[in-house]
Formats: C-alpha cells, structure tokens, sequence
C-alpha cells in the first residue's frame, strides 16, 4: 500500500519532489503568490484546478505550458443552500507540464465514473456534483478527482493545499504514494483524523506536525 504523508504547515515553507502536482489552491489567491508557492516544489506536470482570473495572473509568473483544459461542473441538486453558493458551480481545470516534459496522461489508463461507453472516451467536462455528506463546503467530488488523478501515469503526487483531502483519497483509492499539506489547524486535525481511520490497518501514514 502507498504511503501518505500529512504535513501540518504553510506549503510556501516546504520544498518538496514529486512527479505530479495535483491541487486546488485557495481560489482568492494571488497568481503570482501561488506561482511563488509552487516554485519550490520540484515536479514535471501539474493539475491545477482553479478559476479563469487565478489562472490568468498565474501562467504569465510561472514556467508551465499548457497541455489541456477540463471543467469540473459541481452542479447542486434542486434549490441552493445560501446567495453565495448557487446551483451551478463550476471550475476550471488545467494540465501543464514544464519546459521539455513530456505528457504522462492516458486517457485509457481509467475508465471514468461519468462516461461508461469504455472506449476511452474523454469529454473536457466532468460530471462533478458536490458530496452532501462531506463537511468541508468546498470538497470536490470524490470520483471525479480519482478518474483525473487516474488519468496520469506518475508514481508520486504532492498537493500543497490539502484542504478536505480530495487528493489525498484520490492517491489513496489509486496506491499513488502522496503528500499533503495544510496550514488551517481545523482542517488539519479533521484530515488527520480522516487519513488515520483509513490507513489503521495498514500503517502507511505519516504525520508531520
């Protein structure tokens, strides 16, 4: 079984190797911090999921080329719960890889939960409904983080900005070794305590606080 690390801390402090960058920054975040932040973490190919202002003031800061675009559409059933979050969401997804990198995804590597022709077939939108029963309000649908994790043919992923940890149980379900990191003590502690009751049994978690 892959190992995942958590990591409690700001990922701007952290220089990290891995072969994927698979995250969901902050979506108020500057571009040119986030393009900072990523900086120090030494990979060839990064998914970033993000919105179409972060990502415009972060490609002019960064060295990454774009490879595709993908859009999450995190349709809520019936009535929305509040103004500020309505029934249709959505949000922009990228591949980039760096400078002379060559591409690692396959579209036949998984067959994806929202196409069940098995032929391959990769639509650019992913069927992505928000989970009622997940607690953190901005957690992305489980399957649809897993078939784009699935996607790419890296033996090790790092995300920055765990959040509600929906790369790590992507890595998780896919035996891709992982690390993550977050700096907000609640989501920490609710992630930890998350990744311990999935990993009891097989000891391949390690905590750094």
């Amino acid at each position: 079984m892959a190992q995942t690390t958590l990591i409690f801390g700001d990922a701007g402090d952290f220089h990290r190797s891995a072969d994927l960058i698979f995250t969901d920054p902050p979506y108020d975040m500057p571009g040119e911090l986030l393009a900072r932040i990523l900086s120090n973490y030494h990979a060839p190919h990064l998914v970033l999921i993000t919105t179409m202002r972060q990502l415009l003031d972060f490609m002019p800061r960064a060295d990454w080329r774009l490879n595709f675009d993908f859009v999450l559409d995190g349709v809520m059933p019936k009535k929305s719960k509040n103004l500020r979050e309505p029934n249709y969401l959505h949000q922009t997804g990228v591949y980039l890889t760096r400078p002379g990198a060559k591409s690692v995804f396959n579209r036949k590597r998984r067959q994806r939960s929202d196409v069940f022709e098995g032929n391959g077939y990769w639509p650019t939108i992913f069927h992505a409904p928000r989970n009622q029963v997940q607690q953190h309000g901005h957690a992305k649908n489980h399957d649809a983080m897993t078939d784009i994790l699935g996607s790419f043919d890296v033996s090790s992923v790092i995300d920055p900005f765990a959040g509600s940890g929906s790369t790590a149980f992507a890595a998780f379900d896919l035996e891709i070794p992982c690390t993550v990191i977050e700096k907000d003590p609640e989501t920490f502690a609710e992630l930890k305590q998350s990744l311990q009751f999935m990993n009891c049994y097989i000891g391949a978690m390690e905590v750094i606080e």
